[in-house]
């Protein structure tokens, strides 16, 4: 073998071990992006699966409803309250995530979009309750142009999760009933 084959040779396996790098790097990226949507899944169903969101969203689907006044609000018990305000945060910080792109919209579309005929009305109706109480409230530093920005971030996922719309998650026991593993 002359020395130009070999030195043909040898950049041609330096290709080969190049491309062979690139779709080993390129595996692994794919596997850490799986991954991630794995551990995010699991953070938001573990999030969701926490008795005090439960009671919050029970709360919201029986307690309130898009009429329920001032006084029946406060009226609900320290737990109802708290409960509703454990949903209203866990809401804020995914929508806050999903915002940045911290969280796919479409597995945080997944867990909520159920819920949405339970709680959405309810919610809006409660968070606009509250925050106008505190823009009356004299001692109070929400104002009518900042608002309470928690509330508005809910209101932000909302308004997503109400616009989008993937038919094949809708009753999924009918719509995917072909779906295997």
């Amino acid at each position: 073998m002359n020395l130009e084959t070999a030195a043909n040779l040898g950049e041609a396996l330096s290709g080969l071990a190049i491309m062979a790098t690139l779709v080993f790097g390129l595996r692994q990226v794919m596997e850490v992006n799986r991954n991630r949507r794995y551990e995010i899944s699991q953070t938001i169903a573990k999030s969701l699966e926490n008795p005090l969101v439960q009671r919050g969203f029970a709360t919201f689907g029986i307690a309130i409803t898009k009429e329920t006044g001032l006084e029946e609000m406060m009226a609900l018990t320290r737990e109802q309250k708290d409960a509703t305000n454990a949903v209203v945060v866990l809401m804020a910080n995914h929508a806050v995530m999903t915002y940045h792109r911290n969280l796919s919209f479409d597995i945080v579309y997944s867990f909520y979009k159920p819920y949405l005929s339970l709680i959405g009305s309810s919610m809006r109706r409660m968070m606009m309750m509250i925050e106008q109480g505190y823009i009356m409230h004299e001692q109070s530093s929400v104002t009518e142009e900042e608002g309470m920005g928690t509330f508005h971030w809910v209101i932000w996922l909302l308004d997503r999760l109400e616009q989008h719309d993937k038919p094949d998650e809708f009753k999924p026991h009918l719509n995917q009933k072909d779906w295997l593993p």
